[in-house]
């Protein structure tokens, strides 16, 4: 019995520490409250399509998620998916508010509160500052599994917008040139399944921003093989001033 005793406890002993760290304790804190947004229809093959990310904020009945992930999506179809891989949960969210100059939407949770997202209410931030982002890349492609990605703020520039042509371009982009929306530009490779997901400042684990675009080389489905590794996200100021309105704590 003592040999057997001692060779468990030399076993465990060999055994490599749990890994702990900022950024372990950030992952931690900030999956529980990050979804996978996209529409579950019964009577379309593949019943769900994943369209981005987003996270819970407010009092945890909220999802904050990029305007874009959400716009289009047939009526009555669009949902959230809590959890990850075969045991995430489906539950139908409607779109309550809205910042098209800033590419920002906000859902209301059907039945269901999330451990919300503190947003970030501190200084401004500033070039070179680390961050991190937690998401679904290249949406249910590899299954549900929130990935986290980190880098730097490279620049902080105008919103960038992919090379359209003159009849495709929106009122809304339009607007964002006029008024040269700011941006964070990031120096992290992420994917457009990313879209709508928080960005966090490690050191008070709060969102600073939405990620709104990855700049993509080729086409949107070349992306999982040749990632550009630059992206952009929305300061998060505007999505403060909507849950206000709307009756929420930031």
């Amino acid at each position: 019995m003592r040999r057997l005793l001692l060779a468990v406890f030399l076993a465990l002993a060999a055994m490599p520490a749990r890994a702990e760290g900022p950024v372990v304790e950030l992952i931690a804190a900030v999956k529980p409250s990050v979804v996978a947004i996209g529409t579950h229809e019964e009577t379309r093959r593949p019943q769900d399509v994943i369209l981005g990310t987003g996270f819970a904020v407010g009092d945890g009945g909220h999802i904050l998620t990029a305007l874009h992930v959400v716009r289009g999506a047939p009526a009555g179809s669009l949902s959230i998916y809590v959890g990850q891989g075969d045991d995430a949960e489906i539950f139908r969210v409607r779109q309550i508010a809205a910042d098209a100059d800033n590419d920002m939407a906000l859902l209301k949770i059907e039945g269901k509160t999330l451990p919300a997202l503190r947003l970030y209410l501190g200084k401004e931030l500033f070039e070179g500052e680390e961050v991190a982002f937690t998401g679904y890349p290249v949406g249910a492609v590899y299954g549900l599994y929130p990935a986290t990605h980190r880098g730097i703020i490279s620049a902080i520039t105008p919103i960038a917008r992919s090379q359209v042509k003159p009849g495709d371009l929106t009122p809304d982009m339009i607007r964002a040139i006029d008024k040269k929306i700011m941006a964070y530009q990031l120096d992290a490779t992420s994917f457009p399944g990313n879209s709508g997901g928080p960005l966090v400042e490690p050191a008070e684990g709060a969102v600073v921003g939405v990620i709104n675009s990855t700049y993509v080389q080729e086409t949107k489905d070349s992306a999982a093989d040749r990632p550009s590794g630059i992206t952009f996200a929305m300061p998060i100021p505007p999505a403060i001033e909507m849950l206000k309105k709307a009756g929420l704590e930031p």
